[in-house]
């Protein structure tokens, strides 16, 4: 049982179940489970991940369109899965029972006509033109420069207070400022890749990397990469910035980021530096807490490993420059002293490298 069949099964002995009336707990588990499979699918999102934007279009999509779907079904969705988001304690709750509510009456639609919204966006039964309805604004494809990005990032900070994809985060709007910048402005520094040309692996190293290691970023906004981060991207496809493919590709980058982002806003940068090594190491199926077959492993992979450091450590390099500066200063000012006062100068071996040992890193963690 996956974590989100485990959910719906706790979901359906809760009371919050309990709470809802016989036909909608009637209909509950097969809503859930064609929702969350169609989100899972479509929009490669987890139940605790949903967005208000994902959650409209699952509502108007492969889900409802079933014609052996009944009326009673069609009621049932929307408290169902108000409830359920609702049990599950997610950070948008507000927003997406929002969305739920709006896209309500073109899910209906949909169930009655048999069809998804991208079916009914052709001709209606009657043969003509549907009404208008909201839908991401469609322009036209943006040739890219620096200049065109810059102007993008003028045009987001100016719109964050007002538009409602950025409402009811945790950091203010200068903190989201920086970090949607910093954000833009590294996919194109490090990867040469504009909105709407973001790969998938690169939008994780720096949303999930080298963001973290930025001198300048706080805690806090470490902790909300991944919100505001899916803000950017909501608003970035309603205003037609990206396709629907780009924006599911960045979903699909973000959605299981949260829990390293709060680990690693908890350790100072330089332990930051430690565990995305750590988590280098991992990725290529060794175990880091078998020291010896970890230290193996990176004496034999000493260029891999330096390469993947001065990539996610490139956009810091003067920083990086600076520290250095100042730990050799104040390393011949000690042997300056040690000389002056006739104290025997002690000279430790280089670091081979990163050691993993148990005890080292529960020192680390006190």
């Amino acid at each position: 049982m996956n974590e989100q069949e485990e959910h719906v099964k706790q979901f359906l002995t809760s009371s919050t179940y309990h709470q809802l009336s016989a036909n909608q707990q009637k209909h509950a588990q097969d809503i859930l489970v064609r929702f969350n499979q169609q989100m899972t699918n479509e929009q490669h999102l987890a139940d605790t991940a949903w967005t208000p934007q994902a959650v409209k279009e699952v509502m108007v999509g492969d889900f409802i369109a079933d014609p052996a779907l009944t009326n009673q079904f069609g009621i049932a969705v929307a408290p169902v899965l108000k409830a359920y988001q609702k049990f599950l304690g997610v950070d948008q709750l507000k927003e997406i029972v929002q969305a739920i509510d709006a896209q309500r009456a073109n899910m209906n639609a949909c169930r009655k006509a048999h069809k998804t919204w991208a079916q009914l966006q052709g001709t209606n039964d009657a043969g003509t033109q549907p009404k208008a309805q909201t839908q991401p604004v469609k322009q036209p494809k943006t040739t890219w420069s620096e200049e065109k990005l810059a102007q993008l990032i003028a045009r987001v900070k100016r719109d964050i207070p007002a538009a409602p994809e950025f409402q009811h985060q945790a950091l203010s709007l200068a903190e989201m400022q920086y970090v949607i910048a910093e954000f833009l402005n590294l996919m194109h520094q490090e990867f040469n890749e504009y909105p709407g040309e973001w790969v998938f692996a690169d939008l994780q190293r720096v949303l999930g990397m080298m963001m973290p290691l930025d001198p300048d970023i706080t805690p806090k906004q470490i902790r909300n990469i991944v919100p505001t981060a899916q803000a950017l991207f909501d608003y970035l496809n309603q205003s037609g910035v990206i396709t629907m493919d780009q924006y599911k590709v960045g979903m699909k980058a973000i959605a299981n980021m949260q829990n390293s982002q709060e680990m690693l806003a908890s350790l100072s940068r330089k332990e930051r530096e430690t565990q995305l090594m750590l988590s280098f190491i991992n990725s290529n199926g060794i175990n880091t807490d078998d020291v010896p077959a970890a230290e193996a492993w990176m004496d034999d992979h000493r260029d891999e490993v330096a390469a993947f450091m001065r990539t996610l450590l490139n956009p810091w390099r003067d920083y990086e420059h600076q520290q250095l500066v100042k730990r050799q200063a104040e390393a011949r000012r000690r042997a300056q002293l040690s000389s002056a006062t006739g104290e025997k100068i002690t000279h430790h071996r280089a670091p081979r490298g990163i050691k993993f040992s148990k005890k080292a890193r529960k020192k680390r963690r006190k």
